[in-house]
């Protein structure tokens, strides 16, 4: 969901121009997983038109300030330059983030032992333990759809344990 808020200096308030500005910004919505506020300064200084447009979602602010002798051209590129940055964020974001397919070490803090989480999977119990069942690992990691809550096997021996951890 987008907010835009319009504001004009220098020039008459267009709802022409303030429709084309909105659904051009609009396009970018595709880039953000949340709520995202869109605040247009559309002013005319001498014979410069300038947009200036601040972009808040997903916990970042991206300022664009674009000027021409054409509102609409202003607005045009500052749609581009808007882009550029959101797919260069989103770019950024990406490469942050661990691939899936990669194991992450957890640390236990009480016990100092290092245990190799590959993936954490919603599955039922029973999917569950049948998968632990032909793997030979001593843990096995995963979200419990009957409990909502991530549980764990894990063997001892030719025993079988499921772990619940308790909520409080």
């Amino acid at each position: 969901m987008m907010e835009f808020n319009f504001t004009f200096k220098g020039m008459d308030s267009s709802p022409a121009i303030a429709q084309y500005a909105e659904k051009k910004f609009a396009r970018l919505e595709r880039y953000f997983y949340g709520p995202v506020q869109v605040q247009v300064l559309l002013k005319r200084e001498k014979f410069r038109e300038i947009a200036e447009v601040v972009l808040k979602g997903d916990g970042e602010t991206i300022v664009v300030k674009e000027e021409t002798d054409d509102i609409y051209s202003s607005i045009d590129f500052a749609y581009e330059s808007l882009e550029k940055q959101v797919k260069k964020l989103k770019e950024k974001r990406q490469e942050h983030r661990a691939p899936r397919s990669q194991p992450q070490t957890v640390l236990s803090q009480t016990e100092g032992v290092y245990v190799q989480v590959k993936e954490v999977i919603p599955l039922s119990a029973q999917d569950a333990l049948n998968l632990f069942k032909k793997d030979r690992e001593k843990l096995f990691f995963f979200y419990n759809t009957d409990e909502d809550k991530i549980c764990c096997f894990y063997r001892e021996g030719e025993n079988i344990y499921l772990f619940i951890p308790e909520m409080s």
